[in-house]
């Protein structure tokens, strides 16, 4: 009679309806669980993706560059106390987009006046440092075809800043005694062009850019006769630098 009893209790048990139906949500409850992290999952990658490929090339509202890559050849020289030189530059910028195709822009550079030969008074004067050289400009920048959504933007660009020299110890007999001679200033314009190459989807903020400047400095007259003393002179600058564009 007890063996008949557990048995009949535990059949009575196991048929319940309620218990059965707790546990059927118990186990649907952990089912979905895995379900819903999975769904999410997979909806947060197509997001992304998605993202991804709508972010275009192209310039933003700012952008910020430097070029490590430069040189800047000094020209219209007499070969006698005017010197004709090369230095080696390096610099950055800051640009604020107006508009799609108009830019206006901020850039400062430091040339480095490296061992080469010159002609000084007439004869050639070998491995010799000249006077580093600071620049700084403010531009216009003008976009043809416009920047935005663009891989490749051609410009032209025009401005206006100062050319400083620094005079070092190799440079005195030059007229740039760093003992008696502080920086010299001079005046000066730019105009010139280039290209910002912007990167696709992988890096759409970042970009490249080619530049190519000739500079007018105007003469000094309190300044030694090395370099735009009696006349205004000339450079040929060209660079090649990075940049990143903030597109928000």
């Amino acid at each position: 009679m007890v063996i008949q009893d557990r048995g009949a209790a535990s059949s009575t048990r196991s048929l319940d309806p309620t218990e059965e139906r707790k546990g059927r949500q118990g186990r649907k409850e952990r089912f979905q669980v895995p379900v819903f992290v999975a769904v999410f999952a997979i909806f947060a990658f197509f997001v992304s993706r998605v993202a991804a490929q709508e972010t275009k090339p192209g310039a933003g509202k700012m952008e910020i560059g430097g070029f490590p890559m430069g040189g800047t050849f000094f020209v219209g020289g007499d070969d006698d106390k005017e010197v004709d030189f090369n230095v080696y530059t390096a610099g950055a910028n800051l640009s604020y987009y107006l508009t799609e195709r108009a830019a206006i822009e901020g850039e400062f550079s430091i040339s480095f006046g490296l061992a080469q030969d010159v002609f000084f008074k007439k004869a050639e004067v070998l491995h010799v440092q000249m006077p580093n050289v600071w620049s700084y400009f403010g531009n216009v920048v003008w976009l043809p075809a416009g920047a935005a959504g663009r891989a490749v933007a051609p410009y032209i660009t025009a401005g206006a800043g100062a050319v400083s020299l620094q005079p070092r110890q190799q440079t005195k007999p030059f007229g740039y005694d760093v003992d008696t001679v502080g920086f010299q200033t001079f005046l000066a314009e730019n105009i010139g062009g280039g290209i910002k190459i912007f990167r696709g989807a992988d890096a759409p903020d970042w970009g490249f850019r080619i530049d190519y400047r000739y500079l007018i400095v105007n003469a000094n007259s309190n300044a030694p006769a090395f370099f735009a003393k009696a006349k205004s002179r000339g450079g040929h600058r060209v660079s090649f630098g990075i940049l990143f564009t903030a597109k928000r």
